[in-house]
């Protein structure tokens, strides 16, 4: 077998499957594509490469891409790409389907309370057109009318 040296431009595809596919993935490649034997080297040479930096604690490499140009904007196929939806359990599920009806149901409770703190003071007559207003127990409990 031929042996193939690992060049800096690989590193950045390599770190790439990495993150994606894991560590095994990267040595199975580099011992078929590259015939590497020992792959801690190219390992270490990938952790100090300045273009990609090694995150120990989440086991993944950060790829700075700040030097190509293409990358800057999405692509087509980035943007028009199906969402994945993320599994999430029956009991996460339920809460974020109730919301809405619980937000509905204090909406209802608040314009609810509105409306009966307005029904002491105020009378609507819709046969006469007439709205009446209990100005003196307003004034009573701390309420100023304002007409314009």
């Amino acid at each position: 077998m031929a042996r193939y040296k690992v060049k800096d431009e690989n590193l950045k595809e390599l770190a790439e499957i990495y993150n994606f596919k894991g560590r095994q993935a990267v040595y199975e490649i580099l011992n078929s594509q590259y015939s590497v034997k020992n792959p801690y080297f190219v390992f270490r040479r990938m952790c100090e490469h300045p273009d990609l930096s090694y995150d120990p604690e989440r086991d993944c490499f950060r790829i700075d891409e700040t030097q190509s140009e293409e990358n800057v904007f999405m692509s087509m196929e980035e943007l028009c790409s199906p969402i994945i939806p993320q599994h999430i359990s029956n009991k996460e599920q339920q809460e974020i389907d109730s919301r809405p009806a619980a937000m509905d149901k204090l909406i209802r409770e608040l314009i609810g309370d509105r409306l009966l703190e307005l029904s002491k003071y105020v009378t609507i007559d819709s046969l006469t057109k007439r709205i009446i207003v209990d100005k003196t127990t307003l004034t009573m409990d701390g309420y100023q009318l304002i007409t314009h």
